[in-house]
């Protein structure tokens, strides 16, 4: 008995499966399978392959048997290891590839997008159009897309009792003092601040420092805030806390409620998982929050899961946070800033992969 093998690419196990029966039939058995990357750009911007080898078996002809016709021998797809074609290789048809994805949805997954937005996106009456359209043009109009169902969300006012809450690290004593410094040096309006520790330890002394450098009061109890007037903006910075911790969450609720706050905002780090962004700002949800700074933007890489973060929740966006200078580093255009971050280079790899084709 003698094998032939038969090497051949395909992007799944399905498509391996029935490429081998169709074309070798039933007796073929594979006989090593392995991962196929490509080369340069597409390594990121196309999902890996599969290399199957595959083995066929014929029976040895018995003795003065004549040799089987040649056009009766299983057709090698591709390049054969062992053996050469029966047939010349212009005469072999060889399996049509599956459809590839276009330039601009490889774009748009390498910025990060999620499968949720990009399936978002396709389901526009306008998909179709704009994935033939140049990619430079494509990603403008899916910016415009994405920017509109972003902007069409209702944006809940701020008031003028705002609560910062996080957990640890989240940066949000510094997103506290940043918008205390815009709103005093920016927009003129008055302050005071009160930070509570209650039962969880909320150093104090880098934020007292900073009110007196601002002119603005700062408190350290509840008992401590005067009636203020309405014009004058109180900004409550709150000890850092487990969203998920619903008995410390009630304990400076209640601690809260009698200076009637208008507004909770939820800071989260940016730099995180966009799972765990996702879980942040559900959890945030659950207990009350109303508004988002996004901190640590500097750390960055990948905009695109934001798009994810901020689509799939309810807190209207108030900032974005980049550095430790508690005097800027704000953006408080968020929709506009997040999509010029995300999709000016994919601009320029497009324009490269024009060049290049």
């Amino acid at each position: 008995m003698s094998a032939k093998q038969y090497r051949f690419i395909v992007r799944s196990a399905e498509e391996a499966v029935t490429v081998i029966r169709e074309r070798l039939g039933t007796a073929a058995r594979v006989v090593s399978v392995k991962q196929v990357e490509g080369k340069g750009l597409a390594r990121f911007l196309s999902a890996p392959k599969l290399e199957v080898t595959a083995e066929v078996t014929a029976a040895a002809p018995a003795p003065g048997a004549a040799a089987p016709a040649t056009d009766q021998a299983p057709e090698p797809i591709q390049r054969p290891i062992i053996a050469p074609p029966a047939r010349p290789a212009a005469e072999v048809a060889e399996p049509e590839p599956a459809a590839e994805e276009s330039l601009l949805v490889r774009l748009i997954r390498s910025a990060g997008v999620s499968n949720t937005i990009l399936a978002r996106l396709q389901a526009h009456d306008a998909w179709r159009v704009i994935e033939r359209m140049p990619a430079g043009l494509g990603l403008a109009r899916v910016s415009a897309l994405i920017s509109n169902d972003l902007l069409a969300a209702p944006r809940r006012p701020l008031g003028n009792r705002i609560v910062f809450l996080g957990s640890p690290g989240s940066g949000k004593t510094t997103a506290l003092c940043k918008l205390l410094a815009a709103d005093v040096f920016v927009r003129q309006q008055p302050g005071f601040v009160l930070k509570l520790d209650l039962d969880s330890a909320n150093p104090g002394d880098g934020l007292s420092v900073f009110c007196d450098a601002m002119g603005v009061p700062c408190a350290r109890a509840t008992n401590d805030v005067p009636d203020l007037d309405p014009a004058t903006q109180l900004y409550v910075d709150l000890p850092g806390l487990s969203l998920d911790d619903r008995d410390q969450v009630e304990r400076l609720s209640n601690e809260i409620t009698p200076l009637g706050p208008t507004s909770h905002v939820l800071v989260v780090n940016a730099a995180y998982d966009a799972a765990v962004l996702k879980h942040l700002c559900r959890a945030g949800e659950q207990i009350g929050c109303t508004h988002l700074v996004l901190t640590h933007c500097d750390e960055l890489i990948h905009w695109g899961k934001l798009l994810d973060v901020l689509l799939g929740s309810q807190l209207t966006p108030l900032f974005l946070s980049t550095g430790q200078n508690v005097a800027g580093d704000i953006e408080e255009n968020v929709v506009p800033a997040i999509l010029a971050r995300t999709f000016p280079a994919l601009g320029k790899e497009a324009a490269q992969e024009a060049i290049a084709s």
